[in-house]
């Protein structure tokens, strides 16, 4: 052990010697290429002193609980191993301070690196308790000093203290300087870190308008009035992988709403005083902006003190005709959409008894709603928003309503309330806004009641302009594009009195097109869309929507995974979702309960069993989607076995996918057809491998 000792007290020493020298001629040395790796591991190798010299922090607290001589070893080999990755960890930092120019912030962290590695060696001959205690307890408080002043390079000077900062911000209103309400924070968040008065790369510092203005060393970072020649846009748009894509690969990304954001910005012409209240009507950056505004001025954290629903119930209750979704995987708070004012039954409203607790949001708009609906409505404590439109209900009926007591919005439009409305108003508390279009309140009633709820909003239509608006396409009521041949798909559309034309021979519709009447059987081995269109009197016709139609095949007796997937990536479980007949999209996976997701560690394994159907399965469809945030191939390969009984296994085919890039361009919702007919297997096998560092999306697999 001595021996040891006297090695790294020579080596400890040797090491000094050398830092010493470094110092002197500083001025004079240049990195060698070769050498630069080492000191880039700086921020690597600093982790280790500073856990040590807390460490024997910690070891002199406890002193009186351990045996001395224990304590004395440990001691001394935590105090000569410290001193050690010190010295090493600082001579690493002084070749990484000479690859660049130095300033202020760098000098401060450098001195106080070099002061307290001189201070941990000190430590190394110390025999008097007292003085060892008073040397190490300033060599913590260094840590303190010298870790501040250095996250302050690598992140910015005012990366600690930031989260404090952006809490004191003034609110912003539309008289607020664009740059300063919403174009700076982005430069802060994104691009200062790199880019400071102590940390130029590529000599350029963000951190004010003025400096900004100065560039760097490839010029301006932007032109006004020309986002297109803007070195900071041209930048963003690089691939990730791209050497000089900004900000850099494993630095915070500049999201898709912040580069229109700058792009809208730059093309106005980047003024630093400019307002929103300063740009013309019509501007899309102050559509931009004023949309902004108002969310952030909306943007509340809603804590419910109700427990979630279970996910099993919210899937039993949705269903063709009526809609419950979560709000978000993180709230507990639920909306519900009733549809079909021909196929309504109340019980598609009582039955949302099971989940009255997280009910906030209800819409039921058109459809045949009494007295007894309003007394069940009545019940949910916690709805925070109720739409009535177009339903016959009365201000009598009404009067039930006063026990929601956290209502903040009410739409009544073109129901046959009056005056009366007022006596329920008054008694709730939180009501914000109210929707009274096309109903029996006259304009001076409608004064009154602003006058007697000066709190809340009263939208009561739009006045002043015969310009004609357009109509919204006809919606597909079920929702169901995943069909059998004996079902019949429903249109409809939000408003009443509105024709839908459509056609199924993939013409365009117009207003000579079929009428739709009644729901409309799909001819599957067509494969054609059904194209839609609405019309109605002083209104411009819809956009025209188009709705295609997936034959749903067998469902297997009994479907069973591995792995039921990345549970934070969708809302159910994959089981359910991959033969529950609903097809996805790519650019929604992420976020969709349409989608299943799995990784290499957790990949898609998954058996089929067809009981009185295996002879009839001819082939399985396997449907996936390719993310728009991800650039190469993510499935890697899908094998299809059969098994007379699941016990061995017969490979039926197995297909791989190279790694490469996405054409951008091309469909990312993607199926691969394998052909098992004549295999007369009762058990499929479905395994489905992710590249190395993808997610594979999975909406559906198909029996046919």
């Amino acid at each position: 052990m001595k021996k040891l000792e006297s090695i790294t007290l020579q080596i400890l020493f040797f090491f000094y010697c050398f830092l010493l020298v470094l110092l002197i001629f500083e001025k004079n040395i240049t990195i060698p290429f070769w050498l630069k790796p080492i000191g880039r591991m700086h921020p690597l190798i600093l982790h280790f002193p500073i856990t040590l010299i807390v460490l024997l922090v910690i070891l002199n607290f406890f002193k009186t609980k351990i045996d001395i001589e224990t304590y004395k070893q440990i001691n001394r080999f935590l105090v000569l191993f410290t001193a050690f990755t010190t010295i090493i960890a600082t001579i690493m930092g002084l070749f990484l301070s000479l690859e660049s120019s130095t300033t202020n912030l760098m000098n401060i962290h450098k001195w106080l690196g070099i002061g307290l590695c001189c201070l941990i060696y000190f430590l190394v001959f110390i025999k008097k308790e007292y003085i060892y205690k008073t040397v190490l307890y300033i060599a913590f408080i260094g840590v303190l000093f010298t870790g501040h002043y250095g996250a302050g390079l690598t992140h910015g000077a005012n990366f600690i203290t930031e989260p404090l900062t952006k809490a004191e911000h003034k609110e912003i209103t539309l008289d607020t300087p664009i740059y300063l309400g919403f174009i700076k924070p982005i430069i802060d968040t994104k691009c200062v870190g790199c880019h400071n008065p102590e940390k130029k790369k590529g000599d350029l510092d963000m951190s004010s308008f003025e400096k900004i203005k100065l560039g760097g060393k490839n010029g301006e970072i932007w032109v006004s009035e020309n986002p297109n020649k803007s070195t900071l846009l041209k930048r963003a748009h690089l691939p990730l992988e791209h050497k000089e894509h900004m900000p850099p690969e494993g630095k915070k990304q500049l999201t898709k709403e912040e580069i229109n954001l700058l792009t809208a910005w730059i093309k106005q012409g980047a003024n630093e005083k400019l307002t929103i209240n300063q740009l013309p009507k019509k501007d899309s950056l102050k559509a931009l902006l004023t949309n902004k505004l108002k969310a952030l001025q909306k943007k509340r954290e809603f804590t419910y003190s109700f427990d979630f629903a279970s996910k099993k119930t919210i899937l039993a209750l949705d269903n063709p005709y009526r809609t419950v979704l979560q709000k978000s995987p993180l709230s507990p708070a639920i909306e519900v959409v009733i549809y079909g004012r021909e196929t309504y039954k109340p019980k598609f409203l009582t039955d949302l008894e099971k989940i009255k607790n997280q009910l906030v949001s209800l819409n039921l708009s058109y459809l045949p709603i009494n007295k007894s609906s309003i007394n069940f409505i009545s019940t949910l404590k916690n709805l925070e928003e109720l739409i009535l439109n177009f339903t016959d209900i009365n201000s009598n009926d009404l009067q039930a309503l006063k026990s929601c007591k956290n209502l903040k919005v009410l739409s009544l439009s073109g129901t046959k309330v009056n005056y009366t409305i007022t006596n329920l108003l008054e008694q709730l508390p939180t009501l914000e806004k109210v929707y009274l279009w096309n109903v029996s309140i006259s304009q001076d009633e409608i004064i009154a009641l602003i006058s007697k709820n000066p709190n809340v909003v009263f939208e009561t239509g739009f006045k002043g302009s015969e310009e004609k608006l357009q109509l919204t396409p006809p919606i597909l009521i079920s929702k169901k594009t995943v069909i059998t041949k004996d079902d019949f798909v429903e249109l409809g559309h939000k408003m009443p009195g509105v024709e839908i034309r459509y056609t199924i021979n993939d013409s365009v519709p117009d207003e000579n097109s079929s009428l739709y009447k009644t729901p409309i059987k799909i001819d599957l081995k067509n494969k054609k869309p059904i194209k839609t269109i609405a019309y109605k009197n002083n209104w411009l016709p819809s956009t025209v929507q188009n709705y295609s139609f997936v034959d749903k095949g067998y469902t297997p007796h009994t479907f069973n995974l591995v792995h039921q997937g990345l549970n934070s990536e969708f809302i159910g479980e994959a089981q359910n979702i991959l033969i529950d007949t609903n097809k996805g999209n790519s650019g929604n996976a992420k976020s969709s309960p349409i989608w299943s997701t799995f990784n290499k560690e957790n990949p898609l394994n998954a058996v089929a069993y067809f009981k009185e159907d295996a002879k009839k399965i001819e082939k399985i469809i396997f449907s996936y989607g390719i993310h728009k945030q991800q650039k190469k191939e993510s499935l890697h390969f899908l094998e299809i076995w059969g098994s007379q009984g699941k016990d061995k296994w017969h490979l039926i085919k197995r297909i791989t996918k190279p790694y490469n890039m996405v054409n951008k361009k091309l469909q990312r919702a993607k199926t691969i057809e394998v052909n098992v007919s004549n295999s007369g297997y009762p058990y499929f096998k479905i395994i489905a491998i992710p590249h190395e560092k993808e997610k594979l999306y999975v909406d559906q697999i198909f029996f046919y």
